[in-house]
């Protein structure tokens, strides 16, 4: 051990993730072993056969020509072992040096990061001009207890890496920091809910989006202070050294503001003519003035990744690309392509890219704004996300047991199930396949029937089907089995679909209001007209309107913490409090017998209704816990019921854990010099 860990502490935690990453690698199962045997109270144990099979002879005269080197080549180095002993790559062999590799590789991944911690002086800290000979990767796997949501954000001076990880008792995500040089971790308090953090330019600050707000954190006292509102688009932020924090709201555009709080000004909109529907991951440069930015457009020539100026407000597009790109000291750009992590070199004299490219790493997480993900650069460290992980719907039972997978050529979002139970509508991701899919769900038939289209709704004979476009500024109406779209209404603030009457008359969608924050709204569905519903200093969202047309429920946060409500409904008499302990995105089983919401811990809860005198509504019941990535809060569905309430079609992850640690790469430039030829981007 000592020759192979020097200088280190070798725990449980840091074996039992090594031998998962080889197993994996080597597609063993602990179960039936054929390479890693686990032996009880005692370690590992590895039980393939290995065998070195000898090599044939060759003849006299293709010895001479491999002794000699051909004009002009530079003669090899010599092997001292005859040419008779060099064995022949064989499987044995392979597993072998895979073996020996991944270990080495886990030694020195795990050496720096969490699981095991190294003196100070242990893993030095190279310089940018003087790289090491080699990369090294490091492992941060997630605390106890938790699982890991986001990537993992390096501090600017390189110190410590920042990432959001889920509790799995309460399902509340935090911020949690990592001191790089030691084995400190923590978990920073009154973070809950945090999401897509970034440092301040000095390394004492983060900051994050929590609860519509754009928040701050100091390192040094745990103060937490809200600096501006964001609303439910929040796309990434980042700090100058000036105390200025550039935010994106992927529906409308970038803005400014100062650290110490003051009125977010507007620096680059969405170009809603241009076709433009998100734009996010804003990051300055060190001079605090330039910064890089991404669009995603319907429009591909607009599509790409940006560098922006504050001092003229003027962009010019640097990669046309549809992942977004951060800076990595001192001349690279870092982006994700084809699960590739490239390094684009930046000539930042000219701010032009110079055409070379290296592949640093590959099956790499891209950078997603459902999943938190991120690359993150810092001096000679680079961090990201290993593994695709996909996006997958999934038919479960009433106990969340998986019956069946559903197949869909795009990563979607916002499922909604018709009437019938037939067919599926939903969203495709805006920075991949954006539009509206409509997939049948008896057999493998998929169709994209909008290119600009998010958050669908059917209507209640399953005839028609409502949706918003230009980044959900217009409400249009078209026939399910028809091509032609119908604008009901157009312009103005967001508008998110909550549901459709059951009459078919109207339908709810919720519009923020900058004085008394999201509300609910109504608009008739033959004449375009609109009135308010329900308005209050408090945001209310996520509305549906029970089968017989006699109840609404939705989310409301009165006290801070989202939860879900009942009132009747049109009149809005009475209001019943739904969930305990917070709660969202209600839906109604078809018979009305039930109505279901997602807890705090992402539990799918059930709602028994009784009809007939008392109290209508019973307890709350635990189902089961869902393997949804978000929160119950979000402004996007995670689940569908199916008509009897007997299935439900989820949006998560299922089998792949989700939980795979954050890769760091010391002396990451080392990769940049002369990379062979098989891994250079033409």
């Amino acid at each position: 051990i000592d020759a192979v860990w020097p200088d280190v502490v070798v725990t449980d935690d840091s074996l039992i993730h090594a031998i998962s990453v080889l197993r994996r690698a080597l597609g063993d199962d602990p179960n039936e072993a054929h390479y890693v045997q686990t032996v009880p109270r005692r370690g590992y144990r590895f039980v393939a056969r290995v065998s070195i099979p000898a090599e044939a002879q060759p003849a006299h005269g293709e010895r001479a020509a491999e002794a000699q080197p051909a004009h002009g080549e530079r003669a090899a180095e010599p092997d001292t072992a005859p040419a008779a002993r060099r064995p022949r790559w064989t499987i044995s062999t392979r597993v072998r040096a895979l073996l020996a590799g991944a270990a080495l590789a886990a030694a020195a991944g795990l050496a720096l990061v969490v699981t095991l911690a190294p003196r100070r002086d242990a893993v030095p800290h190279e310089s940018p001009a003087a790289p090491a000979r080699r990369a090294v990767r490091l492992f941060q796997p997630a605390p106890d207890g938790t699982t890991i949501v986001s990537g993992g954000v390096l501090s600017p001076d390189g110190e410590s890496l920042t990432f959001v990880a889920r509790d799995a008792a309460s399902g509340e995500t935090a911020l949690w920091v990592r001191a790089l040089h030691s084995s400190e971790l923590r978990r920073l308090a009154h973070t809950q809910g945090a999401a897509k953090p970034f440092w301040s330019a000095d390394s004492g600050r983060l900051g994050f989006f929590s609860d519509g707000e754009l928040k701050t954190v100091a390192l040094r006292d745990g103060e937490v202070r809200a600096i501006a509102p964001v609303g439910l688009s929040a796309a990434g932020g980042t700090w100058a050294p000036d105390d200025t924090i550039l935010f994106a709201a992927w529906a409308r555009g970038l803005y400014s503001v100062r650290a110490s709080g003051s009125t977010p000004a507007l620096v680059a909109a969405l170009d809603e003519v241009a076709r433009d529907i998100a734009i996010s991951w804003p990051q300055f440069f060190p001079d605090g003035r330039h910064f890089l930015y991404q669009v995603v457009s319907l429009d591909a020539a607009r599509t790409g990744v940006y560098l922006g100026d504050l001092d003229t407000r003027r962009s010019v597009r640097l990669l046309d690309t549809e992942s977004p790109a951060v800076f990595a000291p001192p001349r690279h750009l870092l982006h994700v392509e084809r699960d590739m992590l490239i390094a684009d070199e930046l000539d930042s004299s000219t701010w032009q890219l110079t055409g070379r490219a290296t592949v640093l790493a590959r099956d790499v997480s891209a950078t997603s704004l459902a999943d938190n993900n991120v690359v993150s650069a810092a001096g000679d460290l680079v961090a990201y996300r290993g593994g695709v992980r996909q996006q997958q719907l999934a038919w479960v039972d009433r106990a969340g047991q998986v019956l069946a997978t559903l197949p869909m050529p795009a990563v979607v979002f916002n499922p909604r199930v018709s009437p019938d139970g037939s067919h599926l509508l939903a969203t495709g991701s805006p920075t991949t396949d954006p539009g509206l899919w409509l997939a049948s769900l008896s057999r493998p038939e998929f169709e994209r029937i909008e290119t600009d289209a998010i958050g669908p709704l059917w209507s209640p004979d399953g005839a028609r089907i409502a949706y918003t476009s230009r980044g959900g500024a217009d409400l249009l109406i078209r026939a399910a089995s028809g091509a032609e779209s119908r604008r009901l209404i157009g312009g103005g603030a967001v508008k998110i679909l909550n549901d459709w009457s059951p009459g078919g008359d109207h339908i709810i969608y919720s519009q923020r209001d900058e004085s008394t924050g999201l509300d609910l709204w109504g608009v008739d569905v033959e004449n375009g007209s609109t009135f308010a519903i329900m308005r209050t200093p408090h945001n209310e969202l996520q509305a549906r309107i029970s089968p017989d047309g006699r109840w609404l429920a939705y989310v409301a946060d009165d006290d801070g913490t989202p939860e879900v409500y009942v009132q009747h409904y049109p009149e809005l008499g009475e209001r019943y409090k739904i969930s305990a302990g917070g709660g969202g995105q209600p839906q109604w089983r078809r018979d009305q017998s039930e109505l279901y919401y997602i807890g705090p811990d992402r539990a799918l809860m059930a709602v028994a209704i009784e009809r007939d005198g008392g109290d209508p509504f019973g307890a709350p019941r635990r189902l089961f816990r869902t393997p949804v990535a978000g929160d119950a809060g979000d402004a996007r569905d995670y689940y569908a019921a199916a008509p009897d309430g007997g299935r439900f079609l989820l949006d998560g992850r299922f089998g792949d854990g989700n939980d795979s640690a954050i890769t760091v790469v010391v002396n990451w430039s080392a990769e940049t010099q002369t990379p062979p030829a098989s891994e250079r981007v033409p």
